[in-house]
């Protein structure tokens, strides 16, 4: 029963990992093409920059519908429904012609791979108990950090060899495969007699419960916030290295990669540091490098701003220790209320999303051809989450 069990819950796992997977790759694989993008469509780095906020928007609204649906009906068919949305609007990514119509599908693209962000973590909380649960979105996120890694050398060999609708071409093969394998292997984890009742007041009054609990909302905006800031740097990255700093088309995807790996060895160990520390000093450890990458950051920016590998290495400082204690708050997040864990991933994702669109919009209003308005938030975001950290600590 035991072997069955594990052989059951491993094939799910592992088709929820490429779940995420193909969602993931759906923002970085193609940013190495912006500037081909900028001159195909004869248009702004602004307006380029919105073919990741506006994707980020349909993501972060769609959460909030796909968390309470999935707690109430189950999480099988609200993936399935939100994949085949995935499916269908990347592929009508690749013949998109003007871009306005890039950005209606990438609006839509978000809905539908928004699912991706929200139902695979209450699957996992349905699966484990919170310790394992984090050590398993430890190697979750190490797993789909390094495929994303290769992601903007994939994109970039793409569009080199081929053009940019390769790059989206890709995105529409993978999340189509990824749906029929969804079909096909993902088993339900949220029993019926575990569901609530679909009803409206009740969601609301779920939301509003989270949004009103100090503890639930700081310990969110401890991921959300450097979060956000990690995705700035991503949103401006090539634009600056290409455009601004001479990086040529062929090594930009390194520069990027580098910062994904890192990512990714660390969210990947996390759960032995864990093991060995414990969740109380694994938080500030990481916390503490997240600062200190956050502070180098902004002063390589002030004094040696046209070096992108230091610009490159101190935001794998910053990155590293975001990977180390990302989980262990998400964690925290996640149990204080642990009967309604798809809303409060759904409500996790969209206020994450809604905090990334922001500040990529930030950064793109404030865009100089430097990595300044960046620095500005990774900073911000580093200092004040350290500082919130140390009040949770004080009130415990």
């Amino acid at each position: 029963m035991s072997s069955r069990f594990f052989s059951q819950t491993f094939i799910t796992m592992s088709v929820v990992i490429l779940v995420i997977i193909s969602a993931a790759v759906e923002t970085d694989i193609f940013v190495p093409s912006f500037p081909a993008l900028q001159d195909y469509f004869a248009t702004t780095e602004s307006k380029i920059q919105m073919i990741i906020s506006v994707n980020f928007l349909g993501l972060c609204i769609a959460s909030l519908f796909y968390g309470p649906l999935a707690d109430a009906y189950g999480r099988r068919p609200i993936l399935l429904i939100g994949m085949s949305i995935f499916s269908v609007s990347s592929i009508a990514c690749v013949m998109v012609n003007t871009i306005e119509a890039m950005l209606f599908w990438r609006f839509v693209q978000g809905v539908g791979s928004s699912v991706a962000f929200v139902v695979p973590a209450a699957i996992i909380y349905d699966t484990f108990n919170q310790e394992k649960a984090a050590k398993m979105l430890g190697i979750y996120n190490s797993i789909i950090t390094f495929a994303m890694s290769f992601a903007p050398i994939i994109g970039s060999i793409l569009y080199l060899t081929f053009n940019w609708r390769a790059n989206f071409m890709f995105v529409a093969a993978l999340a189509t495969i990824t749906f029929i394998s969804a079909i096909f292997f993902v088993k339900e984890s949220h029993p019926p007699e575990k569901r609530p009742r679909m009803h409206l007041p009740s969601v609301m009054k779920s939301y509003i419960q989270l949004l009103k609990n100090p503890k639930a909302m700081l310990n969110l905006y401890l991921v959300c916030g450097v979060c956000g800031a990690y995705f700035a740097y991503i949103a401006n990255l090539s634009l600056i290295f290409i455009n601004h700093l001479g990086v040529s088309n062929e090594t930009y995807g390194y520069y990027q990669a580098v910062i994904l790996l890192i990512f990714a060895f660390v969210s990947f160990s996390s759960g032995y540091v864990i093991m060995h520390l414990g969740m109380k000093r694994t938080r500030m450890l990481g916390m503490k490098i997240t600062v200190i990458g956050a502070i180098l950051f902004l002063l390589v920016t002030l004094f040696f701003g046209k070096n992108p590998i230091l610009i490159t290495s101190a935001m794998a400082i910053f990155t590293g220790g975001f990977a180390l204690s990302m989980n262990v708050f998400f964690g925290d997040y996640m149990n204080v209320f642990p009967d309604i864990k798809g809303i409060a991933s759904a409500l996790a994702n969209s206020i994450r999303l809604f905090v990334m669109a922001a500040l990529i919009g930030l950064s793109g209003i404030f865009f100089n051809g430097t990595m300044m308005a960046v620095a500005v938030i990774v900073f911000f975001a580093g200092v004040s989450s350290l500082l919130i950290l140390y009040w949770l600590k004080a009130q415990k």
